[in-house]
């Protein structure tokens, strides 16, 4: 046993045991799909063959990253959870897109295999391609910083020296940082490119599995070793007027994350819901719509570990470095990261060396597998993505040349090489100088301003036409890069005016630290994609109509294989009567006894939570505008936790429930594999 006590860096031989134990498995897992892939639909959407636990696990674990953790943990180390508050108001838009299947139950009916190919569809091959290359560049320079967050988290919390002899005794050294990058980068192309999605989809439900029961040991010992008091007491020393980080109603001070901030969010997540195609292979991996559509109403109840698992990490962390009972702790800390330069980065390993110092022996070995995990997850998931949008949407189309199979897959995992290849060059240069969310609006703005229009517009309308969507398009990306440089450019006209027009200039400038600066620009980001998403819808409108004599209704039946162009395979096999009630609730006819009950049991789930906010959020009105005081901090801080209870509570069973349901269906994914027919045509191409 004294072999497993012995420590190496922050970890101990225990630690790594777990860690190297559960990679070797994982490799295991992803070399038996090798002999599966066998088309260019096998490698691009595991043959639509994955069942509702299978896509739901593997998609959750590659939608979530080391950098989503971090970056959520900025946004608490900020603001704290107060403003969250505001979230609970898309519940009911959460629970309306998944009951309705908005989106992304039209998109699996076009099978179509990458969105680009529905664009083509639907639109013209001219659109596809300008669709492709927007949506590729804005991916590959968002993916860019993901291996240097992930390289620098495992570092710092793992304890490893910056810098290593290559061999004993040498004077050369090599960067850490670049070696785990590579090693990162290299394990997530050999798991995608052995079997395409068909691999992505195995391995990441296996870590997913792996994952959810670690979340919950983790969630579990964060929250005994803390409690409730010691969160309230950091958050409490963390807040002031205005700015308080446990009550919504006494945050007003607060500029990013308001009300307003929330109801936007409550418009955009209908308007781009599925546009983002980070995840995109697994938008056509279902079996069929309707598999898919209960995959994402049993989403929420696998998010269930893994979000108050990282909620707690991030309070964790605000506890360690603002409890006076952990000001030795945080000092120790504080002159391990005294040797990073760069101020961004500075403050994000705050998180794991506050885990690598608070965790005990065992629990950091698990929390580090997760991270290698999510980072393996995310990396494949996006290079698969990315990779093939690339070829399918880009380069096809532009070179219109026919490929043999092996050919069309070769291209493939050449094009997926290429995205990992610039991602580690990328995050090898790149200084980091803002947070990670105002990066990733930086780079998403060239893809994410105009594609919800031209998504729904395709889909649901059949008087949009090329020239609406490219009129949408075009003045999305433009909207969102003035958007991205407006504070930059805002401060030149501002600075510019002094002699113009002086009352102008000293309304919004101002001494702050001794120094003349310029006031913040009047918009922020939530306001500017308002209006990028208004401006695109307005051109999607008026462009469309302009053109409409020369295009025509589009035949939307076809597109969605409907009526006499309907196929078999997508049609489940369950017909029944569906009464009234079930309607209003999204029940269709080919929902069996079990999805009608998981429907249920989602909607009251969903229910009581947002009854609670409406409830609490009217009580608060009538305090603080009537009575003309605040609930008290302590009330607050039940309300919160209250749901942090629940979670944890609900983590175990909701852990062992996926983990039957993710085994069998990658059983039967193998099975459907071994014995499906393959159709060399169905490569994506019109």
């Amino acid at each position: 046993m004294s072999f497993f006590t012995t420590q190496f860096g922050n970890l101990y031989f225990l630690d790594w045991f777990i860690i190297i134990a559960a990679v070797v498995i994982l490799r295991i897992f992803s070399y038996s799909t090798k002999k599966y892939m066998r088309s260019v639909a096998d490698f691009l959407s595991a043959n639509r063959l994955a069942g509702r636990y299978l896509l739901t696990i593997s998609s959750a674990m590659g939608s979530i990253g080391v950098v989503s953790i971090v970056a959520g943990f900025e946004a608490i180390d900020e603001v704290g959870f107060a403003p969250s508050w505001w979230s609970y108001m898309l519940v009911p838009i959460a629970v309306i897109i998944t009951l309705t299947g908005w989106v992304y139950c039209r998109f699996r009916e076009t099978r179509a295999l990458t969105l680009a190919q529905f664009f083509e569809t639907r639109y013209t091959k001219r659109f596809r391609i300008f669709a492709g290359i927007c949506c590729w560049l804005s991916g590959v320079l968002n993916f860019g910083i993901f291996p240097a967050i992930a390289a620098r988290f495992l570092i710092y919390y793992c304890g490893l020296p910056l810098r290593f002899h290559l061999i004993p005794g040498c004077d050369f050294t090599l960067s850490t940082f670049l070696v785990v990058m590579s090693v990162d980068l290299f394990l997530a192309l050999s798991f995608v490119n052995l079997g395409g999605q068909i691999s992505v989809m195995i391995t990441d439900c296996a870590q997913g599995i792996f994952s959810a029961i670690a979340f919950c040991i983790v969630a579990m010992f964060l929250y005994f070793k803390f409690g409730y008091t010691g969160f309230m007491k950091a958050l409490e020393l963390g807040s002031e007027p205005g700015k308080n980080m446990i009550n919504p109603f006494d945050a007003d001070k607060v500029q990013n994350f308001n009300v307003w901030y929330y109801l936007i969010g409550v418009f955009s997540q209908f308007y781009n819901y599925h546009a983002w195609q980070g995840s995109q292979g697994f938008f056509s991996s279902a079996k069929t719509p309707h598999e898919y559509k209960i995959g994402t109403i049993i989403s929420i109840w696998r998010a269930i570990p893994q979000t108050v698992c990282i909620l707690l990490m991030s309070l964790a962390t605000v506890a360690v470095f603002r409890l006076p009972e952990y000001a030795q702790v945080a000092e120790q800390i504080n002159a391990q990261r005294d040797s990073i330069t760069n101020v961004i980065v500075k403050g994000q390993m705050q998180l794991p060396l506050a885990m690598a110092t608070i965790l005990p022996m065992g629990v950091k070995g698990l929390l580090c597998t997760i991270m290698v995990f999510i980072s393996f997850t995310c990396h494949d998931t996006y290079m698969h993505s990315w990779g093939s949008i690339f070829i399918q949407d880009v380069y096809m189309p532009i070179t219109g040349k026919k490929f043999r199979p092996h050919e069309h897959i070769n291209l493939l995992r050449k094009s997926i090489a290429f995205v990992a290849i610039f991602s580690f060059i990328f995050s090898a240069l790149y200084p980091q100088n803002q947070p990670i969310l105002m990066f990733f609006a930086v780079t998403g703005a060239i893809w994410g301003g105009g594609a919800g229009s031209v998504i729904v517009g395709g889909l649901y309308t059949k008087k949009g036409n090329s020239a609406g969507a490219f009129a949408a398009l075009i003045t999305g990306s433009v909207l969102g890069l003035l958007g991205v440089f407006a504070k930059p450019l805002w401060t030149l006209f501002v600075k510019s005016m002094e002699t113009v027009n002086n009352a102008f200039y000293s309304h919004w400038t101002e001494i702050k630290d001794g120094a003349l600066t310029v006031k913040d620009f009047p918009l922020n980001g939530q306001y500017i994609n308002m209006i990028t998403m208004a401006g695109a819808i307005l051109m999607y409108i008026l462009f469309s109509a302009l053109f409409y004599k020369k295009f025509g209704d589009f035949n939307i039946n076809k597109l969605l294989h409907r009526g006499e162009y309907a196929v078999k395979d997508d049609q489940a096999e369950i017909q029944r009567k569906v009464s009234k009630f079930e309607y209003i609730c999204g029940i269709t006819n080919q929902f069996s006894k079990s999805d009608r009950i998981l429907t249920y049991a989602m909607l009251f789930y969903q229910w009581i939570i947002f009854l609670w906010f409406a409830i609490f959020s009217l009580y608060n009105i009538y305090v603080k505008f009537i009575l003309k005081s605040i609930v008290p901090n302590s009330v607050w801080g039940v309300s919160h936790f209250w749901i942090i209870w629940m979670n944890l509570i609900l983590a175990i069973p909701m852990t062992i429930w996926f983990t039957v349901g993710g085994l069998k269906d990658m059983k039967h994914l193998y099975r459907d594999l071994s014995v499906a027919r393959r159709n060399d045509k169905d490569n994506g191409q019109v």
